[in-house]
């Protein structure tokens, strides 16, 4: 029984050589896999990297057309309202007077109330003061007439 135990051990010692051996293996296929993976990660990094700058680079060059178009516009405008004059238009027909503004507010007026509901986009006004009336076309398709 004794021989046994010596051939036993035996084995167990050998045994014990071959897991060292497939666990120091393991241990650098691990290294390797994990130096691989860091490697890919770095790429995919640079290249987020990379993305991002080219995304900040367009957002900055879309900001700054976006600015000059914007300064343009306050220009333009701030030119339009030094140009405008403010002018009123008086109407005298037959002992009647009445004014271009007083006609549009009228003629609001009157298709707010007969078009109840629809938005008011554009108006055009005609006035007849021999029938004492002001037509509207509103939207280009809501048409009526109020008295003067």
């Amino acid at each position: 029984m004794v021989t046994n135990a010596k051939v036993t051990v035996g084995d167990v010692k050998k045994a014990a050589a071959n897991a060292s051996t497939t666990v120091k293996a393991a241990a650098a296929t691990a290294t390797e896999v994990s130096k691989k993976a860091a490697t890919e990660v770095k790429k995919e990094a640079a290249v987020a990297k990379k993305t991002a700058t080219k995304a900040k680079a367009t957002a900055t060059k879309k900001a700054t057309a976006a600015k000059k178009t914007a300064t343009k516009t306050v220009k333009k405008a701030a030119a339009k309202a030094k140009n405008d004059i403010p002018t009123t238009a008086v109407v005298q027909y037959q002992g009647l007077e009445f004014s271009e503004a007083d006609c549009l507010k009228k003629a609001k007026a009157a298709f707010k109330k007969d078009y109840k509901g629809k938005t008011l986009e554009e108006l055009n006004i005609y006035i007849k003061p021999e029938e004492h009336k002001i037509y509207y076309v509103a939207n280009k398709d809501c048409v009526g007439s109020v008295e003067l």
